[in-house]
């Protein structure tokens, strides 16, 4: 059990440097905290001037030797003025401090917590494709939007309220010592209670921390999901049934919000019973001593005032604990994407390929076996090919055959589970990943476009581009025409998705962008299977241009696009049954040939 508290602590420590790169912020913060610390000190002193000096007989010999210096006499209207200029003195000097200490943590925490988010975002984009299977978008944006801030709490927790709860404790417990031993021991005797009742309730609330976490997630997944499926719920009326279901994920929200506020509120009134127990005994204690001769009415009052601030930060610094074990859960969920095992990475001493001048795009498989869980049946079975540069290598076969998940290990998207994936003649595993996936170009079912200038999209692969080189690579995709008619031509900013373009304008779009890339291989999954006969058309001669002279592996739907290819390659359930030319598959009378009279007679009825 210790070990793993040790794993724990040292994981939780790694997030320490994100707050340290901020440290110069962080002594300010320190020194303003000092600062607070000696005014707490000083505040309650006016009401002892007022109290002992200006109302009562007392004496003042501190101050003596400067009334000699001034020829003043300390009469009792002008101590009262003394103790009310000293008390608005101290306030205005407490809340300027407490101003710029709210100004350093908001720079200093905004700061943390951005610099996480953008590790949190790199790595995401870094993760495997089966990492992020297993995972939905809107689990991963409250990662990154929500739990980021977690830095904040813990730099809090570890680095600044430790220091200036043990500051102010150690400097007023000084100097209560110093009013009255025995009270102040009094005092210091709530803090192992109050220790306690921060155990008892610390792994509660990272329990209820969690769970509230998970279901928000699961909330914004389903809000995600359905914001990108609008046209599809408008089409389909089914507005009232996902509003009751985010009616049963918020009530879920809420049940789980309230008892962790229950849970909260639950803790605070223990700790806030202790301290009031303690300070009823002090206060007892004390009047006693009062009255008894042994310390004056003013001293007293100091003392109470002290009494607050040291049960102040008694219980800041438990509260340490509960608010630790509260951001645990989020913490948890940072660590698990900045400690995720990336299934795909660079092995040690990974060599570069040849510059893209130099590459042929020779492409092998040699019994390659691959799943995405071991749980379950292999989606790839004992897969065998060969591309040579600048063949048409075409994949074919029912849905679920295995046909993306074959492309997918070229680029290494995933790593097979036995076998091996040759590229001009290196195991992609031995090649640096940046190396290998510069020297491959893709054009997608969907061509995912971001919110960036119609110019940037198409030099995505290629940021170096000119404008020259990018205007002929959306000519060669038969784009140019139609990005002139847009507001600002190739500076338009693309919405999100790119919804102000047709289908066929963003596959354009893709094609361009995989021309500027002009990269040796080139892989399109099933490209024009969303757009209809006529888009598709239109499509063909740019997609010719772009496998002129590429080794392509091209997956598509309609088996009218693949007739030229040099080898279409026929899957089924992740195996392959057949392998030959058009007339050669159509001669076999196998598999293809079913397929292909289906789509015939289809075509033939439509």
């Amino acid at each position: 059990m210790k070990q793993g508290s040790k794993v724990t602590t040292h994981r939780y420590l790694s997030l320490l440097r994100y707050p340290l790169q901020q440290w110069r912020t962080l002594v300010v913060i320190l020194a303003l905290t000092a600062g607070t610390s000696a005014t707490a000190i000083l505040q309650p002193w006016p009401i002892k001037i007022l109290v002992d000096y200006a109302l009562g007989q007392a004496s003042v010999p501190p101050v003596r030797w400067l009334l000699d210096d001034f020829n003043l006499s300390l009469t009792p209207p002008l101590l009262v003025v003394i103790a009310a200029v000293s008390s608005l003195g101290l306030y205005t000097l407490g809340a300027t401090l407490d101003t710029g200490l709210n100004w350093a943590w908001s720079a200093a925490g905004q700061g943390m917590v951005y610099e996480l988010a953008e590790s949190l975002f790199y790595r995401l984009q870094r993760l495997s494709l089966l990492f992020h299977s297993q995972r939905t978008v809107g689990d991963s944006l409250s990662r990154l939007t929500g739990d980021a801030y977690c830095v904040y709490t813990l730099s809090s927790a570890l680095l600044i309220s430790p220091v200036q709860h043990l500051l102010t404790l150690a400097t007023i417990s000084i100097v209560a010592w110093n009013l009255d031993p025995s009270l102040t021991l009094l005092s210091l005797v709530v803090a192992p209670v109050m220790g306690g009742s921060a155990l008892v309730f610390g792994a509660r609330l990272k329990r209820r921390a969690r769970l509230n976490r998970e279901v928000q997630s699961r909330l914004t997944s389903f809000v995600h999901q359905t914001v990108t499926a609008i046209p599809m719920i408008q089409a389909f009326g089914r507005e009232s049934f996902n509003t009751r279901q985010f009616e049963h994920l918020g009530a879920d929200a809420v049940v789980l919000l309230q008892r962790e506020t229950l849970l909260r509120s639950t803790y605070s009134l223990a700790n806030g019973s202790i301290t009031t127990v303690g300070s009823a005994i002090v206060l007892y204690m004390g009047g006693q001593q009062v009255l008894a001769g042994a310390i004056s009415v003013g001293s007293l009052l100091v003392f109470l005032a002290y009494l607050q601030s040291i049960q102040g930060a008694f219980q800041g610094l438990f509260s340490i604990y509960g608010n630790l074990k509260s951001a645990e859960a989020h913490i948890d969920r940072v660590l698990e994407v900045l400690d995720a095992k990336d299934g795909v990475q660079d092995a040690p001493g990974a060599r570069l390929l040849p510059a893209i001048a130099g590459a042929r795009g020779h492409v092998c498989l040699e019994e390659v076996t691959f799943g995405y869980d071991p749980d379950y049946p292999p989606v790839l079975q004992d897969i065998t090919l060969e591309a040579r540069p600048g063949e048409i290598i075409a994949l074919v076969g029912p849905t679920g055959a295995g046909k993306s998940t074959l492309v997918s290990l070229i680029p290494r998207f995933f790593d097979p589970w036995q076998g091996r994936v040759l590229f001009d003649g290196v195991d992609v595993r031995d090649v640096q990943l940046k190396s290998l996936r510069s020297q491959i170009a893709l054009v997608l079912q969907e061509p995912f476009l971001l919110p960036l200038t119609i110019a940037e999209n198409i030099a995505y692969g290629r940021p170096g581009a000119s404008q020259e080189e990018i205007v002929a690579a959306a000519r060669a995709a038969n784009a140019d025409e139609f990005i002139q008619r847009l507001p600002q031509g190739y500076d338009t900013l693309i919405s999100e998705r790119g919804a102000i373009l047709s289908g066929g304008q963003k596959q354009r779009l893709a094609i361009g962008r995989a021309l500027l890339k002009d990269a040796p291989v080139l892989i399109l999954d099933e490209p024009t299977s969303a757009l209809d006969a006529r888009t598709e058309a239109m499509l063909l001669d740019a997609l010719e241009r772009l496998m002129a002279e590429r080794t392509t592996f091209i997956i598509a739907h309609r088996l009218s696009t693949i007739q030229r290819a040099d080898r279409i390659v026929v899957l089924e359930q992740g195996k392959v049954v057949e392998m030959g030319t058009h007339q050669e598959l159509l001669a076999a009378c196998g598999l293809y040939k079913h397929l292909h009279s289906l789509q015939f007679r289809e075509e033939i009825v439509r």
